[in-house]
C-alpha cells in the first residue's frame, strides 16, 4: 500500500471530528466506450473533472483517482491489487483516507447538491454506508465510513469483488437521485446524449 497523509480538515464540524477525501475510480477497461473514460471530455472537459468539479463544489477538497493512473493532474492512489476489481480499490482508498465519498469517473452529471446531500445523511447516521440510488442502487456512487471498512474486507477475502456483493440492507441508508445524475456512460451514444443534456440546461 502506497503512503497517504490523511487530511487534517474536516467537513464534518468538530461534533464526531470525521473526515472525508474524493475518490474517483478510474479503473475498468471500457470496452463499450473503445477508449479511456476518464479522459474522454464531454463539453470540452475530461469526464473525470466534472466529478472532480461537483465533489469540490460540495466541499471536499481533497480528491484522489484510484483503480488506474494519474487523470488531469489529479493525485492517484495506485492499486494494491492492480485488475482486482472495484471493491479491492474501494478496500485501498478506505485504508489510505478512512472516510471516502466514492464515485466512477464516468457519472459526469452528478451534482454537488446530491454528493451534499449524502454527505449530510452520513454525518447523521450511525450507519457505516451512504449510497445515492435512482431506480437502482449505486453502490460505487456514495459515501464509505472508515467503519465500513472490515466488513468490506472480510466480503474480499470470501470471494467478493464488487461492493454489491457484500452490503445488506442494514449496512446502508440510501440517498434518491434523478436518474440523469447518476448516468453512466458507457458508449459514444450516451455521451452524446449527455452532451445534449448539458446543452439543454445551459440554453
Amino acid at each position: 500500500m502506497c503512503a497517504v497523509s490523511r487530511p487534517a480538515r474536516s467537513i464534518w464540524g468538530t461534533r464526531n471530528r470525521m473526515t472525508l477525501t474524493g475518490a474517483i475510480f478510474c479503473g475498468g477497461k471500457s470496452s463499450r466506450m473503445g477508449r479511456d473514460k476518464a479522459s474522454l471530455e464531454l463539453s470540452g472537459r475530461p469526464m473525470v473533472l466534472w466529478v472532480e468539479t461537483a465533489m469540490r463544489e460540495a466541499g471536499i477538497e481533497r480528491i484522489y483517482t484510484v483503480g488506474g493512473q494519474t487523470h488531469s493532474g489529479l493525485p492517484s492512489l495506485p492499486d494494491s491489487q492492480p485488475h482486482a476489481g472495484p471493491l479491492s480499490a474501494l478496500i485501498d482508498a478506505i485504508e489510505a483516507f478512512g472516510d471516502v465519498f466514492v464515485c466512477p469517473c464516468d457519472v459526469p452529471l452528478i451534482s454537488d447538491v446530491l454528493i451534499g446531500r449524502i454527505v449530510a445523511a452520513g454525518h447523521q447516521t450511525e450507519k457505516t454506508v451512504v449510497l445515492a440510488q435512482s431506480q437502482y442502487l449505486q453502490p460505487l456512487i456514495g459515501l464509505y465510513k472508515e467503519a465500513s471498512g472490515p466488513m468490506l474486507k472480510a466480503g474480499y477475502e470470501q470471494g467478493a469483488r464488487g461492493p454489491k456483493h457484500v452490503l445488506r440492507e442494514h449496512h446502508f441508508e440510501t440517498m434518491e437521485a434523478t436518474d440523469d445524475e447518476l448516468q453512466n456512460i458507457n458508449t459514444p451514444q450516451e455521451l452524446h446524449r449527455a452532451a445534449e443534456k448539458l446543452n439543454s440546461l445551459r440554453s
